[in-house]
């Protein structure tokens, strides 16, 4: 493995909208912005023009799509979503009016003016669905969703996460965020003396291809880094642990940390829970917040059971990051993988 980093110094306190509370934003609808009737019709309009030519994601591009006046809607969320809380879910895009392939070309084209659609897996594919594909993290080469147990938080190897609700389950599937900048600040608060440990980070096992034949990342990749004045976050504990079930060692200073930084992810003051309704939009900047979801039962019936559509997108406008930060634009096609890229449409 490549030789580790030196202690970083511990960076300064976030603080700012990034660095909410979860029990301050329960009461308060500040963080949703509901659809106009206007803002549909225009929707409804792109959509009607594209289907006229025969366009499909990942063909549809932004100019394919214009949106005259929901476009600087879409730029004022996306600015809060770089520069303030770090998310924000979309609703009022009635589902009944439109069917779910008409729903996925939407969220698509809403995509496509907030940032760059990147791979979200080593076959290259760019619009993934997420629904439950009976296998479990035991077995190999599983990512956690395709499964219908809990995804505990974490962030995604993109600029920011989006996810369209289809259809919602039969009972749990309750999706989370937390602020990691909230969770920064708290943990340099708490405990200083651990931090560090964070700057300095874990190497990560991949269920996917991996870096190198032992199935771990070859440097540590840090939890917490800072850049330019901008302090970014990446963290997959479940990856991290799959590290050390493979040979990396952790010492229990460094266990105490993430046990921290796990338990702050889990308390009630700091995470927000909402519940996606077919038509819901939720996007989340992956370096200023995590997410999670909870387990799930699905209905009997295949044409209800819990779907979710999500895109991983790169901002336009590059954020600042440290060199050792990890793949952070998409997961790359890896032809040893598999097969050419699947297709849009596959699961």
């Amino acid at each position: 493995m490549a030789s580790s980093p030196s202690f970083r110094p511990v960076g300064h306190p976030v603080g700012g909208a990034a660095a909410w509370l979860g029990r301050d934003l329960r009461n308060t609808t500040a963080w949703q912005h509901t659809l106009s009737a206007g803002a549909v019709e225009e929707l409804a309009a792109a959509l009607a023009a594209v289907q006229a030519r025969g366009l499909t994601p990942p063909r549809i591009t932004r100019e394919d799509f214009p949106l005259p006046r929901l476009a600087a809607t879409l730029d004022g969320l996306l600015s809060e979503a770089r520069d303030g809380r770090g998310f924000f879910l979309l609703r009022g895009l009635p589902a009944e009016r439109f069917d779910e392939a008409e729903r996925e070309i939407l969220f698509w084209g809403i995509g496509t003016h907030l940032g760059r659609a990147v791979s979200q897996n080593a076959h290259g594919q760019l619009l993934g669905h997420v629904f439950d594909q009976g296998r479990t993290h035991a077995m190999a080469n599983t990512r956690g969703y395709q499964t219908k147990a809990d995804l505990t938080f974490h962030t995604d190897r993109c600029n920011l996460v989006g996810l369209l609700c289809q259809r919602a389950a039969m009972q749990g599937g309750e999706s989370s965020v937390v602020s990691t900048a909230a969770i920064h600040d708290e943990i340099l608060r708490r405990r200083p003396d651990l931090l560090p440990l964070l700057y300095r980070g874990f190497h990560y096992g991949e269920r996917e291809a991996a870096d190198n034949p032992r199935g771990v990342s070859a440097a540590r990749i840090p939890v917490f880094s800072e850049t330019d004045g901008v302090v970014s976050c990446r963290f997959i504990r479940r990856a991290i642990d799959l590290a050390e079930t493979r040979g990396v060692s952790v010492t229990p200073a460094e266990r105490e940390a993430l046990d921290l930084m796990t338990a702050l992810t889990e308390d009630p003051d700091f995470r927000l829970d909402m519940m996606l309704r077919p038509g819901d939009m939720q996007f989340c900047n992956n370096y200023r917040t995590a997410h999670a979801r909870t387990a799930f039962e699905d209905w009997p019936e295949a044409p209800r059971k819990r779907l979710m559509v999500r895109l991983w997108l790169s901002f336009r406008e590059a954020w600042p990051l440290a060199e050792d930060f990890g793949e952070h634009e998409g997961i790359p096609y890896r032809p040893e993988a598999g097969a050419a890229p699947a297709p849009a449409s596959a699961g």
